[in-house]
C-alpha cells in the first residue's frame, strides 16, 4: 500500500473509514484503518463535535481473506462534547456500521458466525471455523445464537395428534383407528396391550 490513505474493493468499509496500511503474515492480515470524518456525534446528547481529545488503538477480528485471519487495527478518536449541559464530557467516536461498542469482532464476522452456528451447532462450528479462517469458542457462539431474534410464530393451519404433545393414554394406533370411530375418551381402550 502507498503512504496515502486508500479504500479497497476487497475490504469494503463504511464511508469515511480508510485503510492507512496493511501488514501481511502467513496466517494473518492486519489492516490499519481510521475514520477520517471531521466530526463525531455524542451518544448522549446527539450533538456533533469537532474537538478531538485524543485517540487510541483497538483491534477487532473481521471476515477472513484468502484463508488468512483478518484483524482490523482501528485508530479510534475521542472527542470533547460541545454541549455544556451534557453529562458526558468526553466520548469515543462510534462506528456502528462496522463494529459495535466494546465488540471484538466486526458485524459481518458476527453475522457469518451466527449463520454457521445456525446451520450446524456451536461445537461443530468451533471445530470448523479455524479451517475457514475464523476463530470462535462454543460458549461465545452460543451467546451470539441466543441473541438472535426468532421470527414470530405463524398461525397453525393443520394440527395433528402428535402435535398436541399428549401422553401415552391419548395416542392411538392408525390400524385400530380405522376399525372403529375413536373419541378422546375411547382412545385408551384402542391401545394395544
Amino acid at each position: 500500500m502507498s503512504d496515502s490513505d486508500t479504500t479497497s474493493p476487497f475490504l469494503p468499509l463504511p464511508d469515511g473509514i480508510v485503510i492507512s496500511s496493511v501488514r501481511t503474515a502467513p496466517t494473518e492480515l492486519v489492516v490499519h484503518i481510521a475514520c477520517r470524518l471531521p466530526w463525531a456525534t455524542c451518544p448522549l446528547c446527539q450533538q456533533p463535535s469537532e474537538r478531538v481529545h485524543g485517540s487510541y488503538g483497538r483491534r477487532v477480528a473481521d471476515l477472513p481473506c484468502g484463508g488468512r485471519r483478518v484483524i482490523l487495527a482501528l485508530t479510534v478518536r475521542k472527542f470533547v462534547c460541545s454541549t455544556p449541559t451534557c453529562p458526558r464530557q468526553i466520548f469515543t467516536e462510534r462506528l456502528p456500521d462496522l463494529v459495535q461498542s466494546y465488540a471484538r469482532m466486526t458485524n459481518r464476522l458476527r453475522d457469518a458466525l451466527v449463520a454457521l452456528g445456525l446451520a450446524t451447532s456451536a461445537e461443530v462450528s468451533e471445530r470448523l471455523a479455524p479451517s475457514l479462517g475464523m476463530l470462535v469458542s462454543a460458549p461465545t457462539l452460543l451467546r451470539r445464537l441466543r441473541a438472535v431474534a426468532c421470527p414470530p410464530p405463524q398461525s397453525v393451519r393443520i394440527l395433528g395428534v402428535d402435535d398436541w404433545g399428549a401422553t401415552r393414554s391419548y395416542i392411538c394406533s392408525c390400524k385400530n383407528s380405522r376399525k372403529e370411530g375413536l373419541t378422546w375418551g375411547s382412545a385408551p381402550s384402542a391401545l394395544p396391550g
